[in-house]
């Protein structure tokens, strides 16, 4: 984008030092109708305000006036067409990257039909339930595992609506990766990593957060989903203390 923007710069300083060919094709001409006379911004100053010779006084702030407000106008034109073209190449990003994303897991099994629509995505991978999200369980070290599980988190978040009940696909996508980082090192201890739901209700156990059952209500899954962002951050934390301690001895 910074490439863009610099284009356009340059694309203004062109105008300004290219003007002089302006005047040559007929800016300075009262029945060229081929150039608008309130839009156009002439070399000669003069002719911005109809005159043929640099005027004095009054007419000459006129004139200063005049050129600095059409200047103005074509910066700001310049600009909402640049805005135009960056919006398109953050669509057109996009697009792409969801056809990227879409090829890997085509690649890894999951169903083309389904890949388009996370209400009826399908896939052959156990550890994936959800459209977008990875299978954390391939990565061999910790820290990979838990880099991968807060990718997840934000696909996780990213395809929860406003409703009131979370799809089961989200659902089973966070119980699964909640299993995983409850299973990966470091070990916490009682209480670092809550599973529970924090109700009252009976039918709700201590490990309702593992359930995808349990926590397709927004409330539960919203606690849910907090607690396993607390936990990650807690084994992330000790996985470091573990390194540094390492390093050292």
């Amino acid at each position: 984008m910074k490439q863009v923007k610099s284009f356009f710069v340059g694309l203004l300083v062109a105008l300004v030092v290219c003007v002089p060919a302006v005047a040559d094709n007929g800016c300075e001409d009262d029945d060229n109708d081929a150039i608008v006379a309130e839009l156009a911004l002439c070399s000669t100053h003069a002719y911005n305000i109809a005159e043929t010779k640099n005027p004095t006084g009054a007419d000459k702030e006129l004139m200063r006036d005049v050129v600095a407000m059409k200047t103005t106008l074509i910066t700001q034109q310049m600009y909402k067409q640049y805005e135009q073209m960056e919006s398109m190449l953050r669509r057109l990003k996009t697009q792409l990257e969801k056809a990227v994303l879409t090829t890997g897991l085509e690649a890894k099994g999951a169903s083309s039909s389904s890949s388009s629509s996370s209400s009826s995505f399908k896939s052959d991978d156990r550890n994936i339930h959800l459209y977008g999200a990875k299978n954390c369980n391939e990565e061999l070290l910790p820290a990979d595992v838990m880099k991968c599980l807060n990718t997840n988190m934000n696909t996780i978040s990213n395809a929860t609506g406003n409703a009131d009940d979370v799809s089961l696909e989200a659902a089973k996508q966070l119980a699964n990766d909640f299993k995983l980082l409850k299973n990966t090192a470091p070990t916490t201890k009682e209480g670092d990593c809550d599973y529970s739901l924090g109700t009252s209700d009976k039918t709700e156990t201590k490990t309702g957060c593992l359930e995808p059952k349990q926590i397709r209500k927004k409330t539960n899954f919203r606690t849910c989903f907090d607690n396993m962002r607390s936990c990650l951050r807690t084994k992330t934390y000790k996985l470091s203390q573990n390194e540094k301690k390492q390093d050292k001895d």
